[in-house]
């Protein structure tokens, strides 16, 4: 993985504090998608997550905004 942008990882986030949430819990299911066996990654799940993140394959939902 290269050097990515902030910028490229606040699509559809208000901040860079939120972004790196949605990375957090991207990570994070991703992760327990690799532990239950559903996927096989060979790079870290962070890295996964932020190369998703760039690219917008990665929807944000912010429920606490009415």
């Amino acid at each position: 993985m290269g050097f990515i942008p902030i910028e490229k990882l606040l699509n559809g986030v208000e901040n860079k504090y939120m972004a790196v949430l949605v990375a957090a819990k991207e990570s994070r299911r991703l992760n327990d998608l690799r532990r239950a066996g559903r996927i096989d990654i060979t790079v870290k799940p962070i890295t996964l997550s932020l190369e998703r993140m760039s690219e917008g394959a990665v929807m944000f939902k912010n429920d606490q905004q009415a």
